[in-house]
């Protein structure tokens, strides 16, 4: 495997971590963008494995799934559907201007809990295919 993909691996490990842990802290809102940032890089790593090429400079992760499911890896139908939900937490939980107020008001407990279990079905899901299981 190319290092930038093993790179990208780690990093979206890493997030899941950090989603975990600000779960257990009760950070609802960081915990679903790290879990959107565990889930776009394990997907931004299947691209180089898959595509052979750089990732696009992009942070929506149905518009990441497409072009590997192009490329050949598809998801379980369930998860595939649910992917969306990862997207709105690129900017949500940053920017007040994207909450439309606190971003730590605009995730819930359910909220962030589903957002990090599709983040970690996605990275198991990418490590079996790229053989890091």
């Amino acid at each position: 495997m190319r290092r930038e993909a093993r790179l990208w691996l780690e990093a979206a490990r890493e997030d899941l971590e950090d989603a975990e842990a600000m779960m257990g802290r009760g950070r609802w809102f960081r915990a679903a963008f790290f879990a959107q940032q565990a889930a776009e890089k394990a997907l931004k790593a299947l691209y180089i494995i898959l595509l052979r090429r750089e990732p696009p400079h992009i942070h929506t992760v149905t518009e990441l799934y497409r072009e590997a499911k192009e490329g050949g890896f598809s998801l379980p139908e369930d998860l595939e559907e649910q992917l969306p939900i990862l997207n709105k937490y690129y900017l949500i939980t940053r920017y007040p201007d994207a909450a439309n107020g606190l971003p730590s008001e605009s995730v819930d407990r359910v909220e962030a809990e589903r957002a990090v279990e599709l983040a970690r079905r996605v990275l198991e899901h990418v490590e079996r295919a790229s053989g890091e299981d």
